[in-house]
């Protein structure tokens, strides 16, 4: 130590760890937390594909859904179409028989009306 002097040996353990030597890291410690990193990683990444999975099962599942809806919509529509056709050509059907029995009913006036004064 007197070759180095009394300043060396304090400087050398201002520089060590609050905690100790217990803290310092090593190069085993270190290989350590790197395979359980790499470990983590590998675990995120399955967890990942997994959610990615799922994701791609609910797409799937909501497309489908949308079919089936779209389906019944277009079924729904084409009913009501056909519905609302046949109302229609029931009240042509009653326009018609209404504008002939008016059409009748005003050729029975002039027929009435010719023959009075034909008469007459």
């Amino acid at each position: 130590m007197e070759s180095m002097g009394e300043e060396a040996p304090e400087l050398l353990l201002e520089q060590l760890p609050p905690g100790g030597w217990d803290q310092m890291a090593t190069k085993s410690g270190l290989a350590e937390l790197k395979m359980s990193t790499k470990s983590d990683f590998a675990d995120l990444k399955g967890e990942f594909a997994d959610l990615k999975s799922e994701f791609a099962d609910l797409k799937s599942e909501f497309k489908s859904d949308m079919a089936d809806l779209k389906s019944l919509l277009v079924t729904g529509l084409a009913d009501a179409a056909v519905e609302r056709a046949k109302i229609i050509k029931g009240q042509a059907r009653q326009l018609y028989v209404m504008v002939s029995a008016i059409a009748l009913f005003s050729i029975s006036i002039w027929v009435a009306l010719y023959t009075a004064v034909a008469s007459g």
